[in-house]
């Protein structure tokens, strides 16, 4: 059974909202309404701020914010010359091919979209300029330290946790209700009601993703239970969806995250063995009391329910042969949802000139991660840039069995998030000459002498 209809905040939450924005704007804290905008993008409702949609204010707010960032805050300058202290480039020095080279890859999807005959060509534009552009743009500007990126994760995560609880008060479920039956198995509902659950499940997957970075950089024992429980809450939203192709890329982001913890030193490698035995001891708990959101009917075991290619073959091959029957400029994403791949997907909807695209921008994403695994103990930047890159990683293990590449926003954004994050990191000491031992040269100095 499939719950629709639009989610209107109640005066109270517009009155918490209206103050975020108010803070945001008047501190020049663009990050703040950035990951509320992200967040809000994937609940998969409309959320309505009175008679409008949430998307239009909390868009002016970003921008209101990035405006006085720009102007007060950081101010920031394109010409080197003009750098000090107080100023910085708008993009940073190293790859900054990428930018003409995303512009002309979003500016083809765009040309191809509307060159072919697509019904509904806003469920590619409206992603495309709205969360796509505007949110990577917004991240490379706004997320430039450890302080922002913290923030930004603290206001995904908050948001991310309440819009579980939203989608549970959408469908009259108190969150006592929970204790008595976590599995929601004695209501009609399935996937929390939601048609989209996928899309739904991707918000709960970045926000647990970042509260484990949270987690790892907490200096507090309050805040590092609070975070964890918040982390927690949404991974067991993730399960609630039944979303298998999200559990399966949070699952290998997550020990993304973890490796690159565990070859540190200090309280980072420490709190990995509490994060995972806490994550375990959740999902076996669940997998006593609702072993349905685990293994789903009609799967044999954990293999086949963590299984993401299951009944994907077929759907592969029908995006092979659209391919393969327009190979140069693609189906204009006529056929976007048979794909089921983002690497067939983009063959079939962009065709070579799209895939070139694609494959020039998981180029640059490889070229990130020497700095994502530098040893950088003095750089508090490190964490983030690890939790991000884990959200691309997310998004293309996910996207092995469903998504769209101009529709997918957090393929986009972490990575220039990652770039702003790796301004200035040193990834290999500089070559020195080796040290020549004293008797050696001496005896160097004494040979001249002779000759």
């Amino acid at each position: 059974m499939i719950a629709t209809g639009p989610i209107i905040l109640n005066p109270l939450e517009l009155a918490v909202l209206g103050l975020i924005c108010l803070y945001a704007v008047w501190r020049g804290r663009p990050e703040i309404p950035l990951a509320i905008y992200l967040s809000v993008s994937l609940w998969t409702r409309t959320v309505f701020v009175g008679p409008s949609a949430a998307t239009w204010p909390l868009l002016a707010t970003i921008v209101l914010s990035l405006i006085r960032y720009l102007h007060v805050v950081r101010p920031w300058s394109l010409l080197p010359n003009r750098l000090d202290f107080t100023t910085r480039q708008l993009f940073p020095s190293s790859d900054a091919w990428i930018v003409p080279w995303m512009g002309l890859w979003w500016a083809w999807a765009l040309c191809v979209l509307f060159q072919f005959e697509l019904r509904d060509k806003m469920s590619i534009a409206r992603p495309l300029l709205l969360f796509i552009i505007i949110g990577s743009l917004a991240a490379l500007i706004a997320i430039r330290d450890a302080q922002t990126a913290r923030r930004f994760a603290i206001a995904y995560l908050l948001t991310s946790a309440y819009g579980l609880y939203a989608a549970l008060r959408f469908i009259e479920v108190p969150l006592g209700y929970l204790l008595s039956d976590p599995g929601l198995s004695s209501l009609p509902y399935r996937n929390l009601g939601i048609r989209e659950y996928n899309h739904f499940s991707h918000h709960l997957s970045i926000a647990f993703l970042l509260g484990i970075g949270l987690f790892l950089q907490a200096r507090r024992l309050w805040s590092m239970a609070f975070i964890l429980a918040l982390a927690l809450w949404c991974g067991y939203g993730v399960f609630l969806t039944g979303a298998r192709q999200s559990l399966s890329g949070a699952g290998v982001a997550a020990l993304l995250i973890f490796g690159w913890a565990l070859s540190r030193a200090g309280k980072k490698l420490r709190r990995v063995p509490l994060a995972m035995a806490a994550i375990v001891i959740v999902v076996v708990l669940l997998y006593q009391v609702a072993p349905h959101l685990v293994v789903r009917e009609g799967e044999s075991g954990l293999e086949e329910s963590f299984n993401i290619f299951e009944d994907r073959g077929g759907l592969w091959q029908i995006g092979w042969d659209y391919f393969l029957a327009s190979p140069v400029w693609g189906w204009g994403f006529e056929y976007k949802l048979w794909s089921h791949n983002v690497l067939i997907g983009t063959l079939a909807d962009q065709g070579l000139i799209g895939m070139v695209f694609f494959l020039g921008y998981l180029i640059w994403a490889v070229r990130r991660l020497p700095a994502v695994w530098a040893q950088t103990p003095a750089d508090d930047r490190a964490v983030w840039r690890v939790a991000f890159f884990a959200l691309f990683v997310f998004a293309m293990v996910h996207g092995q069995a469903s998504g769209n590449t101009m529709a997918t926003a957090h393929l986009h954004w972490p990575l220039w998030a990652v770039w702003a994050l790796s301004a200035g990191v040193v990834t290999a000491p500089a070559r020195q000459p080796l040290p020549v031992p004293p008797r050696v040269r001496v005896r160097m100095v004494r040979v001249g002498v002779q000759q």
